[in-house]
């Protein structure tokens, strides 16, 4: 019988529940929020949390079967401090049904044994008053979650069972709900289900006869604790840059152009040697604290916020983003005429269930719509988009889906998580991808650069010297993208992008200082910006370093990296 992805989410499966809704307490959007922070409200139901972007977080209280329980646990939060708590309302007639399989019930206000449950793999709880069903899933349909279930049985929870659900009762655990400091290895389901159910049939997918394909819910991009890739950090699907050392037994000359301006701002002393060491620093440190231009835009640097997008705000990119963690984004997604919604669609059923027919014809669907559309290739892409594909593993669907994301007129931008969950596959697409149609790929705003507080700083006296009455989100945006990937998935630039990149430093820097000479308000700006993109430019280069990138590459990718935060707000100097 035919796979698609209404099979994958049981869609056709009658909701028994139409009529009815969900109550639960919004208490608020919070900055970063962590879970201790809401310890004086937890003795009134479960809390969890929704994270959004810009680091923040919708915070949630208790699932209700009625207003009355839920108008109860607000007034009791509003009391404890939250003000603007309110009862929000889901109707499961806008859900889906689907199937899990239905691990414990435990009492929300006692303490639960995460531990035991993070093994399985992607967790769901499902709330009413006191009491979350845990349940882990989404399976394709109810044959391939009694499969599952064996090995889930075997691992110990004897009590388990398959049921079907409707997916707005649905809520993603993750670290913020568990509290588990440390990453748990998943049990090998498939393994355990497989040596206890030889007798399976053959999937329809064209599995050897007398294999069987166990069929177990795919998992989550959203890590339910921090994991390390490299030198960053993954952390509730957003990868964040942490701040690097810097070398002081690197000569460089970012670090002689800083010693410069600090020996004239007379916070240095010491001989202009490139290296940067304690007397550097403590000369940066100084000046930060004693100009009062730069303290000025360190200020407005912690509270600026460009506002600026690569991707777009529809919902398709929303249910893009959260694909792998909101169980209403896959059904978003099945209903979007677009084609990257197809090849997304294609990218669920190769996770599920792997290569075959359906996969195969939603991709060449998807390739076909993009790229003969009629509108202008402004570069011809490195395959054949006339030509009909088989895609037999992972490493070429996300090639093509990177084809799909540059094509003409698409604006749904790559999603974070897709480097975060297939680092491999994404580094090898990069590397052939990057030398097509960098400028016209989008992605997903992923970078953590504008969080180090040099380079908020260069943001801020940047944007200050921005003629454009309104931001030029165009432009913005592909600087924005164009960050993203020197953050995810790095390479060194070719010769000539690293001469391209060298001439807009130098070219920018001499209209700067004209620029400088012709007013004493235009000399101590320009002081201040040259201190925050240097010192940026420094960090910058261990950054990439870091990385495994030599000396003279990571300068090229610093520079690069550079570009794409002050290239647009200061592109009437160059």
């Amino acid at each position: 019988m035919k796979q698609s992805l209404s099979l994958i989410l049981s869609l056709f499966l009658p909701l028994f529940l139409i009529s009815q809704s969900l109550f639960t307490v919004n208490v608020g959007t919070f900055v970063d929020a962590k879970s201790p922070q809401f310890d004086d409200i937890r003795p009134l139901g479960f809390v969890y949390a929704y994270e959004m972007s810009n680091g923040l977080s919708q915070v949630y209280l208790g699932g209700y079967d009625n207003k009355g329980a839920a108008d109860k646990a607000a007034a009791a939060i509003q009391q404890k401090g939250y003000r603007s708590a309110y009862v929000e309302e889901r109707s499961l007639a806008q859900g889906q049904t689907v199937t899990v399989i239905q691990l414990a019930t435990r009492e929300t206000d006692k303490l639960i044994e995460w531990e035991q449950f993070e093994k399985i793999g992607t967790l769901f709880g499902m709330l009413n008053d006191n009491l979350i069903k845990i349940v882990t899933g989404i399976y394709p349909n109810v044959d391939a979650a009694k499969q599952a279930l064996v090995g889930i049985k075997n691992a110990g929870f004897n009590d388990a069972f398959v049921k079907n659900v409707n997916n707005t009762l649905l809520i993603r655990i993750n670290q913020f709900e568990t509290g588990l400091k440390k990453p748990l290895i998943p049990i090998n389901i498939d393994s355990q289900a497989s040596a206890n159910n030889s007798t399976t049939s053959p999937s329809s997918y064209g599995d050897t006869p007398g294999e069987s394909r166990i069929i177990t819910q795919p998992r989550s991009v959203t890590t339910p604790t921090t994991r390390e890739i490299g030198p960053n950090i993954v952390k509730n699907n957003t990868a964040v840059a942490t701040l690097p050392e810097i070398r002081s037994n690197v000569k460089r000359r970012s670090v002689l152009d800083l010693q410069k301006v600090l020996k004239a701002e007379k916070t240095y002393s010491s001989s202009l040697d490139g290296y940067y060491g304690s007397g550097t620093k403590s000369a940066y440190d100084l000046f930060t604290k004693s100009n009062r231009t730069y303290q000025k835009y360190q200020l407005l640097g912690e509270y600026f916020n460009p506002s600026v997008s690569s991707s777009s705000n529809s919902r398709l990119q929303q249910a893009i983003n959260n694909l792998l963690d909101d169980p209403s984004a896959p059904m978003t997604v099945e209903t979007s005429s677009e084609p990257i919604a197809k090849a997304y669609q294609a990218y669920l059923l190769f996770r599920t269930v792997g290569p075959g027919t359906d996969v195969n014809n939603l991709m060449n669907s998807a390739i076909q719509a993009s790229y003969n559309s009629g509108q202008r290739l402004t570069t011809q892409p490195p395959f054949d988009y006339n030509a009909t594909y088989a895609y037999q593993n992972m490493d070429q669907l996300i090639l093509h889906l990177f084809y799909l994301h540059a094509a003409p007129g698409n604006d749904i931008a790559a999603p974070c998580w897709l480097y975060q969950e297939h680092p491999q596959e994404t580094a090898a697409a990069y590397s052939s991808f990057a030398r097509f149609s960098s400028e016209t790929f989008k992605l997903q705003p992923c970078d953590q650069f504008t969080n180090w507080q040099e380079i908020q700083t260069l943001e801020a006296i940047a944007a200050d010297l921005n003629v454009d009455g309104q931001v030029n989100d165009a432009k913005a945006g592909a600087y924005a993208s164009a960050r993203s990937q020197l953050f995810l998935a790095p390479r060194a630039l070719e010769p000539q992008e690293v001469r391209s990149v060298e001439s807009w430093n130098d070219q920018m820097w001499a209209n700067l200082n004209t620029w400088a000479n012709n007013d004493p308000l235009h000399a101590r700006i320009a002081t201040a910006l040259k201190v925050a993109y240097f010192q940026s430019q420094v960090r910058l280069e261990d950054y990439f370093m870091n990385k495994g990138f030599s000396q003279d590459e990571a300068k090229g990718l610093a520079l690069a990296t550079l570009k794409t935060i002050v290239g647009y707000p200061l592109e009437r100097f160059v």
